[in-house]
């Protein structure tokens, strides 16, 4: 039987030692990339079919502007004007609001029943421009106009989207 070179027992001894080191970073690889995994599951935004967003989730809010009054992010987040909620909490409640999509039909259905539309102004700081979303109060919910210029209705108590205190 022939005895390998020199050179081939060092190139084996070489490939031997990657493969034990690729053998011991494995069970840590597979972790952190399974970690990631669930992490961005998370992350996504799951909501049933027809339910969209009024805001993307990754925005990096500065204040939201309604025509009475105007909610400044802080730690934690301020308020103009006396609210009967703290003013994060509203601030989250605008922030990851949702409602079901009206189809273009539905729209021009409810068109001719849209008075004085209000405007929310979403201030994304200096450097972006801020988006500004239409909303309606109809008898039976709310209208908005989310930032893909999408329509959602939102059917939730006024006091819910406006807690102005007295």
């Amino acid at each position: 039987m022939a005895r390998p070179s020199r050179r081939t027992f060092n190139n084996i001894l070489i490939l031997g030692v990657l493969v034990f080191i690729a053998l011991m970073n494995l069970p840590t690889y597979l972790r952190s990339h399974i970690a990631g995994l669930e992490q961005s599951q998370d992350t996504e935004q799951v909501t049933p079919d027809g339910v969209i967003a009024l805001m993307p989730d990754n925005l990096q809010i500065k204040a939201l502007q309604f025509p009475k009054f105007t909610l400044t992010k802080a730690s934690p987040w301020l308020s103009d004007t006396k609210l009967t909620v703290s003013a994060t909490d509203l601030a989250n409640r605008w922030i990851h609001l949702s409602g079901t999509e009206i189809d273009k039909a539905t729209y021009d259905k409810l068109k001719p029943a849209l008075r004085s539309p209000s405007t929310l102004v979403v201030d994304l700081g200096a450097d972006e421009e801020p988006l500004r979303l239409t909303y309606y109060e109809l008898p039976q919910f709310w209208l908005l106009q989310n930032w893909e210029n999408r329509w959602l209705a939102v059917s939730v108590d006024p006091n819910y989207l406006f807690p102005l205190a007295n």
